[in-house]
């Protein structure tokens, strides 16, 4: 089994005779007979569902593909070589981006405003991943993305096959989860780790399988959070990683904030649990596969209609990337920090209010081509419903998250969710109307199948991901943003930047109440701001 980490891109790597070195990119010759002897090869987390939940690269064809429900994610680059035109590959950002790749101003000032940057950029120019379900062919010195959909049917008769035909909703997800786990562990000992942080998705995969996997929760000393590990169930091993987390907050990497709480854990901290080396599991997605509400969908622009219709990017035949990301159209929705807004108007006081309108306007180009997954099948039916669709779309947005920033190695779990069996599971109790969320008094019914599969007596957690994010958030204000001297250096860092209304920056750092309410925003401004200190003075502009 290779993971998500440095196996899979060693993996890939090993496809080109370009790549002697383990841990490279890999590239090989377009028009070239460069890496032709080699054969291809395939990595992923899960063993006998062929391709479609894999990522592979074989220069002997020159393909490089990502199938549907493929966590492991592949980056390459076009360039003319001496040789011709060369694609470099891997499956770790870094190896691709190396030292000298120029950020994308778009990308960067999405991600001050907390926008994602969705497939297949990167924050790199002329630096892609593949989406889920793509191909890029280099056939005769050209490129072309060519595109596979989702077949529910087929996905349903995959689980149907290895399942059987339960007529208990809450068995078929059990034998589901249990096929899935045991493909994830079969090579690695028989063992594995699941991160808990008392959630229900943790709680019924460690009931599926209670023998192999040891339940790992990250602590942190944080106001509200450190009160987690009482909620724990009797067995589970703690890992302190305060320190871990606050010397992110110190070091200022990206992400960095992060890494600390609660999953995936920093691979220091799997180290001085000594579970380097086994698989990680968590829950998290479980439960936006069963109960999640997939995002809505955004505006279709040029870019991501290019995509979807499988036309290959103009950057690849060396046009201006802006070619394919088109800003939106004069018709778009206004931006709420229009230059219409007074400097005392109360959009002023929103979190985030002192992003200027330049934000939105260089991060046009990604937030416009927000959209529902190109996977999904088209309606053709007349109920104007695809049964499991939801479940299809929280199971992708999981697969489509942004890419980590260049030398962020840290571990993600195996997304036992993205199992085609267990998918193929959630299709078959969707098309019955097994699978929907109810609600009871106006609010929603959380997870009747998984409360159903977790023992009794447990006791559910107490903050969701989004207000553990708050906390977390409000808590690196709070470190980084204490003193005077601290808030002096940002305000001097964004002083006189095209993306920052300096004014209202200074009314939010000067009030402690409207700080702690823009703690989100303000730890963006601060990743940003020691990553990208060129990038955040000039807005871009060369």
């Amino acid at each position: 089994m290779a993971d998500s980490g440095t196996g899979a891109r060693n993996a890939v790597a090993a496809t080109s005779d370009a790549a002697t070195v383990p841990g490279t990119a890999a590239d090989y010759g377009v028009a070239g007979d460069r890496g032709r002897s080699a054969g291809p090869v395939v990595v992923g987390p899960f063993a006998s569902v062929g391709r479609l939940a894999q990522t592979w690269a074989d220069p002997a064809t020159g393909t490089l593909g990502r199938g549907p429900l493929s966590q492991t994610r592949l980056f390459y680059a076009v360039a003319d070589g001496p040789d011709g035109r060369v694609v470099r590959f891997s499956t770790d950002l870094a190896d691709v981006a190396g030292t000298g790749s120029v950020p994308w101003a778009a990308a960067v000032a999405a991600a001050l405003a907390g926008q994602p940057v969705p497939m297949p950029l990167t924050p790199y120019e002329g630096i892609f991943q593949l989406a889920c379900g793509t191909t890029l062919s280099t056939p005769g010195g050209r490129e072309r993305l060519t595109l596979d959909e989702f077949d529910l049917a087929d996905l349903a008769d995959q689980a149907r096959r290895i399942l059987g035909r339960p007529t208990d909703p809450r068995e078929l997800v059990r034998r589901a989860l249990q096929h899935a786990v045991d493909e994830a562990l079969a090579a690695a000992g028989g063992c594995g780790v699941l991160g808990d942080g008392g959630g229900l998705g943790a709680a019924a995969l460690a009931a599926v399988d209670p023998a192999r996997l040891r339940r790992l929760h990250v602590h942190l000393d944080v106001p509200v959070l450190d009160r987690r590990r009482g909620r724990l169930p009797a067995g589970a091993e703690v890992v302190d990683g305060t320190e871990h987390w606050r010397r992110a907050c110190d070091d200022y990497v990206v992400d960095a904030a992060d890494a600390g709480d609660p999953w995936p854990p920093a691979p220091e901290l799997l180290r001085s649990a000594g579970d380097e080396a086994v698989p990680l599991l968590s829950g998290a997605g479980l439960v936006r596969l069963l109960t999640g509400v997939a995002d809505t969908p955004g505006r279709l622009c040029t870019g991501w209609r290019q995509l979807t219709m499988a036309a290959p990017f103009p950057t690849l035949f060396g046009r201006p990337w802006w070619r394919a990301w088109s800003p939106p159209r004069g018709d778009a929705p206004a931006s709420p920090y229009d230059h219409a807004h007074p400097p005392d108007d109360a959009e002023a006081l929103l979190p985030g209010g002192w992003i200027s309108p330049v934000v939105a306007e260089a991060g046009g180009a990604v937030t416009s081509a927000q959209t529902a997954s190109h996977l999904l099948p088209l309606v053709d039916d007349t109920t104007g419903a695809v049964p499991g669709a939801e479940a299809l779309h929280a199971v992708l947005d999981i697969l489509e998250r942004p890419p980590p920033a260049p030398g962020n190695r840290r571990i993600d779990p195996v997304l036992v969710c993205a199992h085609p069996v267990v998918l193929g599971a959630a299709v078959l109790l969707a098309r019955h109307g097994r699978l929907q969320v109810r609600r009871r008094d106006g609010h929603f019914q959380a997870a009747p199948l998984l409360h159903d599969l977790v023992p009794p007596g447990r006791r559910p957690g107490d903050v969701t991901p989004d207000e553990r994010d708050g906390l977390l958030a409000a808590a690196f204000v709070t470190r980084r943003l204490v003193t005077p001297a601290q808030r002096a250096a940002l305000l001097a860092q964004a002083d006189g930047s095209p993306w920052i209304v300096h004014d209202r920056l200074h009314a939010a750092l000067t009030d402690p109440m409207r700080m702690l309410a823009d703690a989100r925003a303000l730890r963006r401004l601060c990743v940003a701001a020691a990553c990208h200190p060129d990038l955040l003075a000039t807005g871009g502009r060369s």
